[in-house]
């Protein structure tokens, strides 16, 4: 087996460059690979570094060179009193004499960061999370010693919150960088900082399917570039003489591939759709078709059909990378993540609808819209290449040429249409307080950062200066959006943090419902029953504790997850989770926090309630809920069952999600609080995770939310804020410097005078 593995690692195109790229790396700090998906970028790069002898030698060396400067350094900085005597280097004392590589590899998806992980092991013939590991978050699979770590880049981001040197690494891989995720783009900013600090003694390595080379190189510090020539087989596109009907979309597709099943040569089929319903919709559908087609009298090869898609289970989405029986074709309906995160083998054929589903932030009403859009012209070209790895494809495009020439040539980063408090957050407690001029490689639009800063401030996490506070520093070492963070926080205070914990695990992972789409009629409509049975009429966050408290009192029993339709994968892992979150919880300084909530409104009604004996668990949860997000308060509308107006932005128009227990049991509150607000326009949002509250409880904070100086907390100065302060300020400039004239030609001429009177001094005793 082992002689197997080596002779198809010889095989990859990268293999061919493995000398070239040593080389680059070894005399620059930065470089650019690109190459095309399977070429072997992800799983044989790090390995030629960490294998080869030469290369370890020198950046041992030259890391340990650094790592005394940087000892010595932080031993003159505890003289100085800057650091705690007691206060160590990161984990530069251990590793200066150290002969081993440290090399972490970025990936923008969870999965992408485990199967390479996997894959990398299982080649070296070593037990993952030994010598190669992952880190994801709230999962770990990695020790002290492991030399290769894969993990997310929201894992390293919060590493250089510890280590803004990255001294515990010699080598970052930055991989996918194409897909711009959004904490890739802050990572190109913390690492190019950390590598250019470490002076020859951090290597950069960018690297991507495709990307747009100048505004990385330009970024990178005009750094090389080495492209990777894979063994492509020639594709043949074809297109739509019409653009796609958004109504027939999921239809058209799933004729196209059976067109494809029926009348083309030996591969697989690869269909791209925007969502995860889509592709639980056609696989149906497709189905349904080949069942009619073959009722019909038509012979039908065999075929397995299949999804996949982010939210899948581990062993659902490895069920697509399993080769089928020989004359046995796959037909796979997927999202954007087999574009380049994954590498499906023995693919020939694919369908691609045109559009994606991505996450729209506006930052006006603070509404996530999940958007259906076009790709980008890139995006396309990675589809169409996933036909031509094994052998020569074929691309049916389901939109037509003119179609194709108006996309845009790139995918829109991710930071540019996202909320950015957690990254504002991040940022404020590394220390980085001007964050409007922090390098990103594309920078944020304003009305974005000024939104995010209120959010933040809002919930106490930085001062009306910009500055972060001590709550900020403990909401920053949760792994959490900022409100999340801030509603455990306050549930310490008020002694219900175990419930709130399990209540924020849950919605850290994917749905504890067993995923029932609504083309299962029956299967759907048991599911509402079942959650109409458990639901608690408080809200969904009380009905989500209540079902999850049910499988824990019934000894986390399977039997009774199978029989409720609840995905035991995902309580499992929320159960995982919560014990993590819990750590952190009790970790929390309660003493730095107390100062914020002395004089807080909902922690005094918390205890003027425990002090009458009137508390009430459930009321508390809600209170803590109502600490994070009390600025997502809406009224109900009297013209509408389910639709509420919310406080602010003041008027605007929100409908309650048809997921909810309020939609379930057809009971909707006068006010509600809700922790998530998306929908699928941006005009009208729709309210998820939501529960009843009373509105004298977030009253006192509604003058917080109109009276926040936006850019005196982003620290802009007053030229930025209109043309008025602009033209008032030149004025007295001009003023300034016109008295400052006066002045000195007073002093000039008063100097003269002087010199006169001394110079008629002189004449008078001379004479």
């Amino acid at each position: 087996m082992n002689q197997e593995i080596q002779q198809f690692r010889a095989t990859l195109p990268i293999n061919e460059f493995k000398q070239e790229i040593l080389k680059q790396t070894l005399e620059n700090t930065f470089i650019i690979i690109t190459g095309d998906t399977g070429s072997g970028k992800s799983t044989q790069l790090p390995q030629y570094l960490l294998d080869d002898e030469e290369f370890r030698l020198n950046i041992c060396e030259r890391r340990k060179m650094f790592l005394e400067e940087y000892v010595e350094e932080k031993e003159q900085q505890k003289v100085q009193g800057y650091l705690s005597k007691k206060q160590k280097p990161f984990v530069a004392e251990d590793r200066r004499n150290s002969s081993d590589l440290k090399i972490v590899v970025t990936q923008p998806r969870r999965m992408a960061a485990i199967s390479m992980a996997k894959r990398v092991a299982f080649e070296r013939n070593q037990n993952l999370g030994i010598e190669v590991g992952y880190s994801i978050r709230f999962d770990n699979s990695t020790t002290n010693t492991t030399q290769l770590r894969y993990v997310t880049d929201g894992i390293l981001v919060r590493e250089c919150l510890q280590d803004k040197d990255l001294t515990g690494y010699d080598i970052v891989i930055l991989d996918e960088a194409h897909e711009r995720s959004l904490y890739t783009d802050v990572l190109f900013a913390l690492v190019k900082t950390a590598a250019i600090r470490r002076k020859g003694s951090l290597k950069v390595i960018i690297t991507s399917a495709t990307l747009n080379i100048n505004i990385f190189k330009n970024y990178f510090e005009g750094c090389p570039y080495v492209k990777v020539h894979g063994k492509s087989f020639p594709v043949e596109v074809k297109y739509s003489e019409h653009n796609i009907n958004q109504q027939k979309r999921n239809h058209d597709a799933v004729n196209a591939a059976i067109r494809m099943h029926l009348h083309e040569g030996p591969g697989d089929i690869l269909v791209f759709l925007p969502g995860s319903e889509d592709c639980e919709v056609c696989r149906k559908f497709c189905y349904e078709r080949l069942a009619e087609v073959l009722n019909s009298g038509v012979e039908v090869p065999s075929v397995l059909l299949y999804t996949l898609y982010g939210s899948q289970t581990s062993e659902d989405q490895s069920q697509v990378f399993q080769r089928a029986d020989e004359h046995t074709r796959k037909i796979i309906f997927c999202t954007n993540i087999a574009e380049t995160s994954l590498t499906i083998d023995n693919i020939g054929f694919v369908v691609d609808t045109g559009y994606v589903k991505q996450k729209v932030y506006n930052p006006r009403t603070g509404m996530d819209s999940l958007i259906i859009q076009p790709i980008s012209k890139t995006q396309a070209i990675q589809r169409t290449g996933r036909a031509g790895r094994t052998q020569p494809g074929k691309c049916y495009r389901l939109f037509s040429k003119q179609f194709y020439e108006s996309l845009s040539e790139h995918t829109t980063a991710e930071i540019m249409r996202v909320n950015l408090a957690s990254v504002m957050l991040l940022l404020k407690s590394m220390g980085i307080d001007d964050v409007v001029r922090f390098e990103f490689m594309e920078q944020p639009t304003q009305e974005a950062i000024l939104q995010s800063l209120r959010q933040l401030y809002l919930i106490q996490a930085i001062d009306e200066d910009g500055y972060i506070t001590p709550m900020g520093y403990e909401m920053s070492r949760y792994p959490l959006e900022p409100s999340y963070a801030k509603a455990l926080i306050t549930a310490k205070m008020m002694e219900c943090s175990n419930e709130m914990s399990a209540i924020v695990a849950i919605l850290s992972t994917e749905s504890i419902w067993q995923r029932i789409t609504r083309v299962d009629v029956d299967g759907y409509q048991k599911l509402q029953e079942i959650q109409s049975q458990h639901a608690d009429p408080a809200g969904d966050h009380l009905s989500l504790l209540k079902i999850f408290s049910e499988w824990k009192q019934a000894t986390f029993n399977e039997q009774f997850a199978k029989d409720t339709l609840l995905n035991l994968r995902s309580l499992r892992q929320a159960d995982n989770i919560r014990q993590q979150l819990q750590q952190l919880v009790e970790s929390t300084s309660k003493k730095k926090c107390l100062q914020f909530y002395e004089q807080d409104s909902l922690y005094r009604l918390f205890r003027k309630q425990k002090d009458s004996k009137k508390w009430n668990i459930n009321e508390s949860i809600k209170l803590a809920l109502c600490s994070g997000f009390y600025f997502n308060t809406a009224r109900k509308m009297h013209n509408g069952e389910d639709t509420y107006l919310m406080v602010y932005p003041e008027g605007t128009v929100v409908d309650t999600d048809p997921q909810s227990v309020y939609s379930v049991i057809q009971q909707y509150p006068e006010t509600v609080i809700f922790t998530e607000l998306g929908g699928t326009s941006q005009v009208r949002g729709v309210m998820k995770l939501i529960s009843e509250i009373n509105i004298d409880w977030v009253k006192p904070y509604f003058s917080n939310m109109v009276k926040v100086d936006l850019f005196k907390l982003a620290r802009i100065e007053f030229q930025q804020r209109g043309r008025d302060a602009v033209h008032e300020r030149r004025q007295k400039k001009i003023q300034e410097q016109e008295k400052q004239k006066e002045q000195e030609q007073k002093e000039k001429l008063e100097k003269h005078q002087q010199y006169k009177a001394r110079f008629e001094q002189r004449k008078k005793v001379k004479m």
